[in-house]
């Protein structure tokens, strides 16, 4: 391949240079870049001139009209001895935009030209005005309009179609969309011919309806219709033909269709190579013969798009972001500068939308085979063999020998890797010129600072809490989590510093839970019980449910006396348990069931009798019997009559999983090396020594006595031996002391469960949907386990060990022991009894 194809700006740069001395001084490739924007006419221009350097200082009007503008360029960047064309018809030194028996002519000469060739059909002047609605040419003498002015014969026929508008105004529309007449009369002519043009069939008419008819719809017409193009049916300007009919640009392209010289499919020509042959858009991208340095990262690739200091790359091309005028969000957006622009995702869902080739479902169109056959997105990136580890995937990139790989090996691809432009780091850059680091600290920057101010005093805590997680997942938590950016933006908008009520107020708390945790891991807010404050906004919303003033506040004293009080009495160190406050939630629930059940029959809990008691706890399940406690104190302090429910019991042997099976899954944990180490151990916790999920998820490593050759586990007063292999899962719990938290806390963290939250352990409900997936159930289980150890050791050994209160190992050795001997001693009692009466 020549030197001029492949270099062709240094060969230009050369030839000028020998031609004249004075361009040694002159940025040659300036001068290039801001003249030619096609690399195709360097191409053609350094051929020209490698073949006849003479052009330059001869004057000849020959070869293209490149070197005219070349020339002109240079001397007025300094050069001397170079010459401008002249006309090849008067020979002057003018703008040559004609061609005429193979030499280059002026306007005025190319005009003559025209006039000569065109004689009047009257009179036979050359004097060209226009031509008749036949197509013959007439003169200044005999104009094709006559004596008639087309602008206001057109103002007239639009001013009496249904479309409200004045001729006064349609002549306004028409002067400022063709102000020349022989344009005003071929609008004109068109419109007699089809009258349904301003109503839908533009595309049938002259380039300039489209114009026509959005400047009718700026000055208030109605009815008047913008043209679609006929092919796509989009909105948009109809430059081409094709068919007879006007058409966008697009599908012009898209008409022309050859077969690939690379990839010898049937496609749209995109290009064409050096020796002429047809391109698709795909290949001319991957033919290295097109690349050129990107202004951005400097590496040899397509640009994808021009800037003033020349182009970029697919990969440096920042589309800019704005507020999508579809679905609101904020996204990069093409025409973000109008006032419709559209996010990515929005202009997708408008592609055509056909039956897929390869898979059969009516899908949107992605891509088509080489026979024209539509492919949606999933077959139209069909995976293929991954350079890097072989697996058969879809491309995410390729290596600088164009091999694909998949998503995984071009993260670790030294390819994929760059300098940030801002802190110099070579990683996998998140956007054009910005490591995640980054672009992480701007745009926290930005969502917390309110419009065109700084971020307030008390929010820096705030912003350099959230500069400790990972950049990419704080930028998550930005750009793909509504709700989450939503209260950064509300942070912003406030004022004061940022504490625990402040944050209840703006979110609920599975929306808060994650930027909470990680505000109180790095010290930003202090520590609460998270059950506490969640359970104490419950009872809030519950209590105000209940109608009358004087049981509402009644209700809100016994919660605060009897449950609250409880919970906020535990011993230093015990956080309220999920069970603890769900046990709550039960009663306080129920007895606002109860008092509306009460108000619906026109009573009040004053005036409630037993039989009315008796009757709702009669028509519903158990669980109303937690009403007991608050029926109670109420009796006892007259804001009622005497009142009680019955005491929920429960035979729990009848609530277990069989000891086959129970040991069954004790095995299976104990040996299969796939699941979990948190399951395993969890689960192995939960079966041998039937500790409650609530209790499991809360050990920590204080708990944990390691001899070396032995391990015991602190749950009770005594510290119990721990079985092989449940030993060594415990030990691999206390290494991995991070979990899966993405921040790290300031306080080194203690716990064997770590919940996703930073410093915060596993939530019970999470770790028994766990223990479910594998097979355990949890409550069911735990009961079996206690019914085993009780019927084994007696009470006070299972307390100290377990840490279970003496009552509660008494009661499950009673269950453990069924009624049996309980019975006997009562017979031989009454026996006893008859026999001394």
């Amino acid at each position: 391949m020549p030197r001029s194809a492949t270099e062709p700006e240094a060969v230009i740069s050369e030839l000028v240079r020998s031609a004249d001395a004075a361009c040694e001084w002159i940025d040659v490739a300036g001068v290039l870049q801001a003249v030619f924007r096609q690399r195709p006419q360097l191409r053609t221009l350094a051929e020209i001139l490698e073949a006849r350097p003479d052009l330059l200082t001869s004057g000849r009007p020959e070869g293209p009209r490149a070197i005219e503008r070349l020339i002109r360029a240079l001397r007025e960047a300094g050069a001397e001895h170079l010459v401008l064309p002249r006309c090849g018809d008067c020979g002057h030194e003018r703008p040559l935009t004609g061609l005429g028996d193979g030499a280059r002519i002026c306007s005025a000469c190319s005009n003559r030209r025209l006039w000569r060739a065109n004689p009047c059909v009257i009179c036979g002047s050359t004097t060209l005005a226009g031509r008749d609605r036949a197509g013959r040419p007439r003169c200044r003498a005999h104009p094709p309009w006559g004596a008639t002015d087309p602008a206001r014969e057109l103002a007239k026929l639009i001013a009496a179609g249904p479309f409200g508008v004045s001729p006064g105004t349609a002549q306004q529309a028409i002067r400022s969309v063709e102000p020349t007449r022989p344009g005003q009369l071929r609008l004109l002519w068109a419109l007699e011919d089809i009258p349904d043009l301003l109503a839908g069939r533009g595309a049938e008419g002259p380039r300039k309806i489209s114009a026509l008819v959005q400047a009718l719809i700026d000055r208030g017409a109605h009815g008047v219709v913008v043209p679609l193009c006929p092919f796509c049916r989009r909105t948009t300007v109809l430059k081409q033909r094709r068919d007879g009919l006007r058409c966008c640009e697009t599908c012009r392209n898209g008409s022309k269709i050859a077969t690939c010289a690379v990839c010898r499919r049937v496609r749209p020509i995109g290009g064409r190579r050096y020796d002429g042959q047809p391109v698709c858009g795909t290949c001319r991208q991957h033919d290295p013969f097109n690349h050129r340095p990107c202004s951005v990262c400097g590496e040899m690739r397509f640009r994808q798009s021009r800037t003033g200091d020349g182009g970029v790359c697919a990969a440096c091309r920042e589309i800019p972001t704005a507020l999508c005028a579809t679905c609101g969000a904020r996204r990069p957006c093409y025409f973000a500068a109008t006032d419709a622009p559209k996010c990515l995702p929005c202009s997708a869902k408008e592609r055509e939308e056909a039956t897929c080739g390869g898979c059969g479902k009516h899908r949107r169109v992605n891509n088509r085979t080489a026979t024209g056959e539509p492919l949606c997105a999933n077959c139209g990136n069909r995976p293929k063999p991954c350079a890097g580890c072989g697996g058969i995937f879809r491309t995410s990139g390729r290596t600088p020998e164009g091999e694909p790989l998949c998503q995984t090996c071009w993260a670790k691809h030294p390819a994929a890797h760059r300098p940030c432009t801002q802190c110099g780091s070579v990683e996998r850059l998140y956007r054009r010129e910005q490591c995640a680091a980054c672009a992480r600290a701007d745009d926290l920057r930005d969502v917390l600072s309110p419009p065109g101010g700084l971020i307030h005093p008390e929010l820096e805590p705030v912003f350099q809490a959230l500069l400790e997680p990972p950049p990419r997942t704080v930028l998550h938590w930005i750009h793909k989590i509504p709700a989450r950016r939503a209260v950064l933006q509300a942070l912003a908008m406030g004022h004061g510093p940022v504490t625990h009520e402040v944050l209840d107020r703006f979110a609920t708390a599975p929306t808060i839970e994650y930027l909470r945790a990680a505000l109180v891991a790095t010290g930003t807010l202090p520590f609460r019980d998270e059950q506490l404050a969640r359970l104490n906004s419950w009872l809030a919303k519950t209590i105000a449910r209940v109608t009358s003033a004087e049981e509402r506040r009644l209700l809100r004293n016994y919660t605060n006396w009897q449950p609250l009080r409880r919970l906020r009495c535990l011993p230093s160190g015990q956080l309220v348990t999920h069970g603890r406050a769900e046990t709550v939630r039960t009663e306080i629930r129920n007895v606002v069931r109860l008092l509306e059940w009460l108000h619906d029959g026109d009573t009040t809990l004053a005036a409630c009798t037993q039989d009315q008691l008796d009757a709702w706890l009669a028509n519903g399940p158990t669980t109303r019997a937690t009403v007991r406690g608050f029926l109670l104190w109420t009796s006892r302090r007259g804001h009622s009559r005497p009142l009680s429910a019955p005491v929920i019991s429960t035979y729990f042997a009848a609530r277990t999983i069989g000891k086959d099976r129970r040991w069954a899954l004790v095995r299976h944990l104990g040996h299969d090396e796939q699941l979990h180490v948190v399951d395993r151990a969890a689960g192995l916790l939960l079966l041998l020594f039937a500790q409650p999920v609530g209790r499991i998820s809360r050990l920590t490593t204080e708990h944990v006595v390691d001899r070396g050759d032995t391990l015991a586990l602190k749950l009770g007063r005594v510290p119990v031996e721990i079985p092989t292999p449940l030993d060594d899962l415990i030990r691999q719990l206390v290494e991995r002391r991070s979990g899966r938290a993405a921040t790290v806390p300031i306080e080194e963290p203690k716990w064997l469960f770590h919940s996703i939250y930073p410093g915060q352990p596993i939530d019970p409900h999470t770790l028994g949907r766990r223990l479910k997936a594998i097979g355990i159930p949890p409550q069911l289980a735990r009961h079996a386990s206690l019914m085993d150890i009780a019927s084994e050791l007696p009470a006070v050994v299972i307390s100290r060990l377990l840490g279970f209160h003496q009552s509660t190992g008494d009661n499950w050795t009673r269950e453990s022991q069924g009624f049996g001997a309980d019975y006997a001693a009562e017979v031989g009692r009454r026996l006893q009894q008859r026999s001394s009466t």
